[in-house]
C-alpha cells in the first residue's frame, strides 16, 4: 500500500515541470498586453525582466518547446526593438565606441534566441550545428519537415540571420546567408503571411541592405517589401521603416525614402491595435532616420 501511494505522488521535478508549461501558457498570453504598450520605457523594462524569469522556468524543463520558442521569439523581438536601436541611436549621435558596444550586445542576444530557437530545431533536423552542414542537405532535411514546424524554422532564421545582419564583418556569418535563405524560402513555402509575413520583410532587408557586388538585389527587395505591404496591409510600420531604411537609400530613391517615412509618421497610433509597442518604436526610428537623411543620400 505504501509503495502505491509512493508512486502516486509526483516528484518535486514533474511538479516543477508541471508549474513551469502552466505558466509558459500564461506568458503567452499576456504577451498581448506587452505588444499594446506604447511607453517605450516601461516596455524596454518589463520585457527584459520577464525574459531572466523564462530561462530561469527554462532551468526546469530544458526540452519544453513552446517555452524555448517563446524566449526565443522575445528575446529577438527585444534585440530588434531596444538593443538595436540603442546601436542606431549612437550611429546618428556619431559615437563610435558606443556602436560597437551596442553591435555587439545586439548580436550576442540576436544568437542567444537563434540557440533557443535551436533546442527545438536542431533535433528536427538531426544535427548539432547547421554551420556544417551543406546547402544541399539544409533543404533535404526541411523538406521532411511540415508545416507544424513552421515556428522554430523561422525563429532560428530570423534570429541567426539578424545576428549576421548587425555584423556584416563577419565572414563566417556572411558565408552562411544561403542557409537562412533557403530556411525562410521554405517558411513562405508553407505560409508567406506568419508572423506579419516576416519572411518577406527579412528577404526586403536581406537583398536590400547590401550592395549589388555584396549579393544584393534591389528588385528583389523592393518585391519583397511590397508583398509584406500586401499581406500585412501596410499595418506594421516596422516594414516601411526597414524599407526606407535599406532598399530605398542603397538605391538612393528619395522619392521612395520619402514615401515611406511619411506612412510610418502619419500612420494613425492605434493603426494595429494590437501592435502598439512595434508602430511606436516604428515612429521613434522613422523620426531620427527622417532626421538623418541628408547623411545618407549624395546631392
Amino acid at each position: 500500500m505504501g509503495l502505491t501511494i509512493t508512486l502516486l505522488i509526483p516528484s518535486a521535478c514533474s511538479l516543477k515541470k508541471i508549474a513551469v508549461r502552466q505558466a509558459t501558457g500564461f506568458f503567452a498570453e499576456s504577451r498581448k498586453v506587452f505588444e499594446q504598450e506604447t511607453d517605450l520605457e516601461i516596455a524596454e523594462t518589463s520585457i527584459a525582466s520577464n525574459l531572466k524569469l523564462l530561462e530561469a522556468m527554462q532551468v526546469h524543463d530544458e526540452n519544453n518547446d513552446n517555452l524555448n520558442l517563446l524566449i526565443a521569439e522575445i528575446y529577438s523581438a527585444y534585440t530588434l526593438s531596444f538593443a538595436e536601436d540603442k546601436m542606431e541611436q549612437a550611429e546618428a549621435d556619431k559615437k563610435d565606441g558606443e556602436v560597437e558596444r551596442q553591435r555587439k550586445r545586439a548580436k550576442m542576444l540576436y544568437l542567444r534566441a537563434r540557440d533557443f530557437a535551436g533546442k527545438v530545431l536542431l533535433p528536427l533536423l538531426d544535427t548539432q550545428d547547421l554551420s556544417s552542414m551543406t546547402e544541399q542537405e539544409l533543404q533535404k532535411r526541411l523538406a521532411k519537415l511540415d508545416k507544424d514546424d513552421i515556428a522554430p524554422v523561422f525563429w532560428y532564421a530570423f534570429a541567426w540571420g539578424s545576428a549576421i545582419n548587425v555584423d556584416r564583418e563577419d565572414t563566417q556569418g556572411l558565408s552562411d546567408l544561403p542557409k537562412i535563405e533557403i530556411m525562410m524560402a521554405q517558411v513562405k513555402a508553407w505560409n508567406e503571411a506568419y508572423y506579419f509575413a516576416g519572411a518577406w520583410l527579412f528577404e526586403g532587408v536581406y537583398f536590400g541592405a547590401r550592395n549589388e557586388m555584396m549579393g544584393g538585389d534591389p528588385v528583389r527587395s523592393k518585391a519583397a517589401f511590397e508583398k509584406n505591404l500586401k499581406l500585412t496591409e501596410g499595418k506594421l510600420l516596422i516594414t516601411q521603416y526597414f524599407y526606407a531604411r535599406t532598399y530605398c537609400i542603397f538605391a538612393q530613391d528619395k522619392v521612395c525614402f520619402d514615401k515611406n517615412i511619411a506612412a510610418v509618421l502619419d500612420a494613425p497610433a492605434d493603426v494595429h491595435p494590437g501592435q502598439k509597442l512595434a508602430n511606436a518604436l516604428a515612429k521613434k526610428k522613422a523620426e531620427r532616420l527622417k532626421r538623418r537623411k541628408a547623411d545618407f543620400f549624395i546631392e
